[in-house]
């Protein structure tokens, strides 16, 4: 049997773009952590020749068990969830302890972080800070991967109103680094295939230098052939919009309100709903007034090419190709 790659949140927006690169691929045999028993009935369907885990990353044991004889592991951590650092903090050790037991084969961890964990102000980044620093004081080959914020935006909805009208998260106007999933999910390819030659590296991965809602709206208009009607939400929106493209199950196309939010969040195994609200209000706030930036040199590097600009993104989308 090939090396076992884990990999979490396999139904989420990175692993999803990811996991049809590998699967199948003689380079890894693929072992998939569901966070819920539909989660894992769906992902057995989707990918017969993976082996499928519902695990609670949150659990310690249940860790133990999801790295158990895994060669390599790609850690995405849930967005936004209040527990995040102490799943981190379990894949990191679990990933120890199977490294030190008599014939050991794991060999690689990597980790998907965030662009620019040193921003303390945005509680996301902070916790995924400490993740980062448990792995690298681990005896563990790692790679952390940097990513900016993901091109996100519904190109069809817009396409198809008489009269568009965009309102995302913050002022339309505030520039960001944007990175498209394709391309994360090809980078991210790249590092796991090659292995060694990325061992103890840190990514800062963007596909775009920084462009603002606004400017990304008028090249939607542009190839849709309509002027778009760009709204700045309210702070209430912008949190509950986010909250919604999160865990909404549909993208920036379903908004929920402030006490719907918490109950989704409950729903989905995070009892502390009120301090992902915190998360979400600090990240619309520090967003709106700073953005989030970074270069595409190192994703041009890693991919050998150029990284997809948004009017490819935007053809992309309009053209009914897998992209976010």
């Amino acid at each position: 049997m090939s090396p076992i790659l884990v990999i979490t949140c396999p139904s989420g927006k990175q692993s999803s773009h990811l996991i049809p690169l590998l699967y199948n691929k003689s380079t890894y045999t693929l072992r998939l952590a569901a966070h819920t028993q539909a989660s894992a009935t769906k992902l057995r369907t989707q990918y017969p020749s993976a082996e499928v885990l519902s695990t609670d990353l949150a659990n310690l044991t249940d860790c133990l068990a999801l790295l158990k004889g895994a060669t390599a592991i790609y850690a995405v951590l849930p967005s936004l969830h209040s527990r995040e650092k102490e799943m981190g903090f379990n894949l990191v050790d679990a990933a120890v302890a199977d490294s030190q037991r008599p014939g050991n084969v794991f060999e690689h961890f990597v980790l998907s972080s965030v662009l620019s964990t040193q921003h303390r102000g945005l509680m996301q980044h902070d916790l995924k800070s400490y993740v980062e620093e448990r792995l690298f004081l681990s005896p563990l080959n790692w790679t952390v991967l940097k990513p900016t914020n993901f091109i996100s935006y519904p190109v069809a909805r817009l396409a198809a109103q008489e009269k568009p009208v965009m309102e995302k998260l913050w002022s339309p106007d505030v520039a960001s680094s944007l990175i498209a999933l394709a391309d994360l999910a090809a980078a991210s390819e790249v590092v796991l295939r090659e292995r060694e030659k990325h061992y103890l590296a840190e990514y800062q991965l963007c596909s775009t230098m920084p462009v603002s809602d606004r400017e990304v709206c008028e090249e939607i208009g542009r190839q849709i052939g309509k002027s778009i009607d760009i709204r700045t939400p309210t702070f209430e929106t912008g949190v509950n919009n986010l909250l919604g493209y999160l865990y909404g199950g549909k993208g920036l196309e379903v908004y929920v309100d402030a006490a719907p939010a918490e109950f989704r969040l409950a729903a989905q195994g995070d009892l502390r709903g009120d301090l992902v609200r915190d998360e979400a209000e600090r990240l619309v706030l520090f967003y709106g007034r700073r953005g989030l930036v970074g270069s595409p040199n190192i994703l041009r590097w890693l991919l050998g090419r150029e990284p997809m600009t948004v009017a490819e993104w935007v053809k992309k989308k309009l053209d009914g190709v897998g992209v976010e």
